[in-house]
């Protein structure tokens, strides 16, 4: 019976260490992979992309639709877009540089009659959903898309009145 017990407990050992393994650390990661490159915007955006600049607004807390109106004040601005794995990254780098605390963030992903779309009009090509995630709860009424749900970068439908960071983009 001894040994059943000892296998079990290394058993547990080292699954548990596996999943820590398997968070994204993204102060690492930032550092040497994804590095900020100022954009020509000024100091406050940071390049996202080739033809986009974002800028995080982790001290703002607004509904989706407020964060919306708020990025449009920019010129070609919107909630930002994610197409890519490069993309998410890049974002996640730019969260954490505004601030360590994982916030969460609205971006411009939202649901419509015909699935989810983004605000931008741009392609829904790409998901980085959290586990059970979308899930529509709240009757129905989980339409709009937060990130760092659960852990950095992972999305959230979420009810669109929620008072979240945003991040805003712009395309050059």
């Amino acid at each position: 019976m001894r040994p059943v017990v000892v296998t079990a407990v290394l058993l547990l050992v080292v699954l548990m260490s596996m999943s820590a393994s398997a968070e994204w650390n993204p102060g690492e990661m930032c550092q040497t992979k994804y590095p900020a490159t100022p954009c020509r915007i000024d100091a406050n955006w940071v390049q996202f992309g080739n033809d986009r600049c974002v800028k995080v607004f982790h001290k703002s807390h607004l509904n989706h639709e407020n964060a919306m109106k708020r990025c449009k004040t920019y010129a070609n601005g919107d909630l930002v877009s994610i197409h890519s794995l490069i993309e998410l990254c890049q974002l996640e780098c730019a969260m954490y540089r505004a601030t360590t605390t994982k916030h969460h963030y609205w971006i411009g992903l939202y649901q419509n009659g015909d699935g989810f779309a983004w605000v931008d009009g741009t392609k829904h090509d790409y998901s980085y959903w959290s586990k059970g995630q979308p899930d529509s709860s709240w009757w129905k009424k989980e339409v709009c898309v937060e990130m760092n749900y659960g852990g950095w970068g992972l999305w959230n439908d979420a009810a669109c009145y929620w008072q979240n960071s945003f991040v805003c983009q712009v395309r050059l």
